[in-house]
């Protein structure tokens, strides 16, 4: 492999590979350029999002707390007995939050199918908030994996702003965390990011600057570094307003109060711009003025690179306003021969939702936020200065200010030509935090990167062609659903159906067992770096798909047919709920198997595998009526809404169609076999069937009250089951698993469900 930049690295640890990453740099590194670039073109189902509403607009993402319905506050994974908590202190716990999780089926779609998290703007982002999200992907996708088998991407500098943590909070936080940053979350102890930096600069060229604000971020500031910055020291230093210095301060107020001041000594009119807000736009998120007032002279600030491309300003530019009108703003950037008229800018408040017909992820458009991208630039807090460069700064922070935020205000700059220091600056003021002086360590003590990727994407590859052949998840979930027929004929249209569900499970297990099958194939065949082996394997697996496929499409068919059977009955809406949920789950099992053969045809062929590549794998004519003939009401209109809404007021048009007898029960084998005194290894040894699957078949018999709990469970076990399943009040596999402990296998487990159906719960 030959030599590759940091953003090449960090893309291929991303798209070969399912290790986490941290990827970092300096400012002005190209960190967000490499985080578009990324969304465009990865594989993976990505989602990004943000610890705050700025950021996430900004990032074009959502906030953390939407996406994964999270409480503000402390969060604890773990109560200690240590803890001193006190009466007053609040905090939530895995417990609480599962407790109080309401996910629409929009949501929990995107996080079932979900690849890849991006988090932006890490540096704010809390351990106790990483181990929340940690627990809830675990939860949703039922997968006690590390964030329920999601890769994650890190992305910010952490040498900018810390995350917050009030003292209460911390009293109960420093019991289990080592310190309030994201790498100490407990979600990573065994699993540590791979530490990438990108390291050239795009915002600085001068050398001595450079090499001045890599010793603040490293905490490595000498006797010398003090000394220059003490040449750039004016006392109470106050510019004519014409010098375009931008004050950077530590307080929004102050940054306020500075801007209004020296609009009022301005003479002339004032003009006033107010934001056009459509649909949904919090107001912490606003990214622009919602009233910008200005006045000819005002010095102000660019917030948005030029959308043209033409590159005639970017985010921090400064100018200063020449001509105004009631619906018109010139300016004079600076260092410009000549004005710019304005155009308005939309933000957009992205909503992430699920594409009806592939099951993908997408961005969706929420609500804009619509304004000239100016803002008076006097003054500005630091905080706010992230990502923005200025040629000329004065920074009124001293020494009170908290670790690392020198370097942060000091980075904004194009060079040392620009700055002036209203306040002395000591060595105890620009220290950084001893936390992350110890984790960027990690970095030079990782292997060496390039041998990395070979390891891991040789794991990644074969993980993903087990996952994508693996029917384990959907043998659960139709088995779940089977067991779901529980009331009488006569007081339920869905029990109606029990036979065609019992014959939609048949087949699947039939299925299955030859996918357990190809598994074993899997494990045989794959041997890392050897392309003989890889050849193999894509013989073999084009043969796999050309069995599995058109056998789930058929599923999925019939899935179709009793969704419009379904319409036509009165009192089904949440039962159609349930088959367009079922059928989702046929057809990601269908696009697994289908991107796990081009997963191989990329690796035979030493290339990597695009978004591009992926969306022309789904591409159908037949799903696209499918899904909107199913989203279509009887009366002829498409519906319009999510899965939970459909279908609100549904009209009986027609008799239901009669349900066709499934053919002979291969269960009934099973049984006659059982009674003959065999067990259930004897059983599935002499039908060639996997234990599981005869486990599936006796389990019916058990529902059915046909065959006795207690012959295939011993007694003092199946009453722990039970009462665990009569506790949680499901019968969801997963949860009931998590409950009880690795001890209880599944096929246990199934067959205690069906006792606990056959008593009548």
């Amino acid at each position: 492999m030959e030599e590759l930049q940091p953003a090449q690295l960090a893309a291929k640890f991303i798209n070969l590979t399912s290790r986490h990453i941290f990827l970092t740099g300096k400012a002005g590194t190209g960190k967000t350029t490499f985080l578009r670039s990324l969304i465009a073109l990865t594989h993976k189902k990505a989602v990004i999002v943000a610890p705050t509403g700025i950021a996430a607009i900004n990032a074009a993402g959502v906030t953390i707390h939407s996406l994964f319905q999270l409480p503000f506050g402390t969060f604890l994974p773990k109560v200690l007995p240590t803890v001193d908590v006190k009466e007053y202190q609040h905090y939530h716990t895995p417990k609480s939050i599962i407790k109080h999780l309401n996910m629409n089926a929009i949501k929990r779609r995107i996080l079932l199918d979900l690849e890849l998290l991006i988090i932006d703007e890490v540096s704010m982002l809390r351990a106790d908030l990483l181990d929340a999200i940690d627990m809830v992907l675990r939860y949703i996708r039922k997968n006690n994996a590390n964030f329920g088998g999601v890769q994650l991407l890190f992305i910010g500098d952490l040498h900018q702003l810390p995350p917050v943590v009030k003292n209460e909070e911390w009293n109960l936080l420093g019991s289990i965390y080592k310190s309030a940053f994201f790498f100490d979350a407990l979600a990573l102890e065994k699993n540590q990011p791979v530490y990438i930096e990108l390291e050239k600069i795009y915002r600085q060229a001068d050398e001595t600057f450079i090499h001045l604000l890599n010793n603040l971020r490293n905490n490595q500031a000498t006797e010398q570094d003090i000394a220059l910055l003490k040449t750039y020291y004016k006392e109470n230093y106050k510019p004519v307003l014409t010098d375009n210095y931008i004050t950077l301060t530590t307080h929004n107020n102050k940054a306020d109060t500075l801007n209004k001041n020296s609009l009022n000594e301005l003479a002339g009119k004032s003009y006033f711009y107010k934001a056009t807000i459509e649909k949904e736009f919090v107001e912490s998120a606003f990214p622009a003025e919602k009233s910008l007032e200005l006045k000819v002279g005002a010095q102000v600030m660019f917030i948005k690179n030029d959308p043209t491309g033409e590159q005639r300003f970017f985010n921090g530019k400064i100018a200063v306003v020449k001509k105004l009108s009631e619906d018109s703003i010139e300016v004079l950037p600076d260092g410009a021969r000549y004005n710019l008229v304005l155009e308005k800018y939309t933000w957009k408040n992205i909503k992430y939702s699920a594409n009806k017909t592939t099951n993908e992820i997408e961005e969706e458009i929420a609500g804009t936020f619509t304004q000239f991208p100016l803002k008076l630039a006097w003054a500005i807090t630091v905080h706010k200065s992230q990502g923005l460069t200025f040629d000329k700064a004065i920074i009124d922070i001293g020494d009170a200010f908290a670790p690392g935020q020198i370097y942060v205000a000091l980075s904004r700059l194009r060079s040392l030509d620009g700055l002036v220091l209203t306040s002395l600056i000591s060595n105890r003021g620009i220290r950084q935090d001893q936390n992350v002086t110890y984790f960027a360590r990690t970095k030079e003590l990782q292997e060496d990167l390039i041998v990395q990727i070979r390891k891991e994407s040789d794991a990644f590859l074969k993980h993903s062609l087990l996952q994508s052949f693996s029917f384990t998840t959907l043998d659960n979930y139709v088995f779940e659903h089977v067991f779901s027929y529980t009331k009488d004929e006569k007081r339920s249209t869905k029990q109606t159906h029990l036979a065609w569900a019992v014959k939609l499970q048949q087949d699947l297990i039939a299925l299955k067992v030859n996918a357990d099958k190809f598994l074993k194939q899997i494990e045989r065949l794959f041997i890392p770096d050897n392309a003989e082996s890889l050849n193999l394997l894509l013989e073999r697996t084009e043969a796999a798909e050309n069995y599995f496929n058109p056998q789930l499409q058929q599923m999925s068919d019939l899935i179709f047919e009793l969704i419009e059977t379904v319409k036509t009955q009165k009192q089904t809406k949440e039962y159609l709920v349930e088959l367009l949920d079922m059928e989702a789950m046929f057809y990601e099992q269908f696009k697994k198997i289908k991107k796990a053969k081009a997963m191989l045809v990329a690796a035979n062929a030493q290339a990597e595998l695009t978004k591009e590549d992926v969306l022309a794998l789904y591409a159908s004519t037949k799903r696209e009526e499918q899904i909107k003939k199913a989203y279509t009401l009887p009366n002829k209109e498409e519906f319009k809404g999510s899965t939970e809404d459909f279908y609100s007021k549904p009209k009986a048009l027609r008799k239901p169609k009669s349900t066709k007898e499934p053919k002979e029960d291969t269960k009934e084998i099973t049984l006659a076999l059982f009674k003959e005194g065999k067990n259930i290894t004897q059983i599935a040894a002499k039908r060639k069937m996997s234990i599981g699957t005869i486990e599936g078949h006796l389990a019916h018999f058990v529902a059915k009250q046909e065959v006795k709990a207690t012959d295939l469970v011993p007694a003092k076990r199946l009453e722990e089951i039970t009462g665990v399943i009569a506790k949680l009040k499901s019968i969801k596999l997963n949860e009931v698993r998590d409950a009880l402990g690795k001890s209880y296998a599944f096929g246990e487990i199934k067959i205690g469900i069906a006792a606990y159906l056959a008593e009548g719960n």
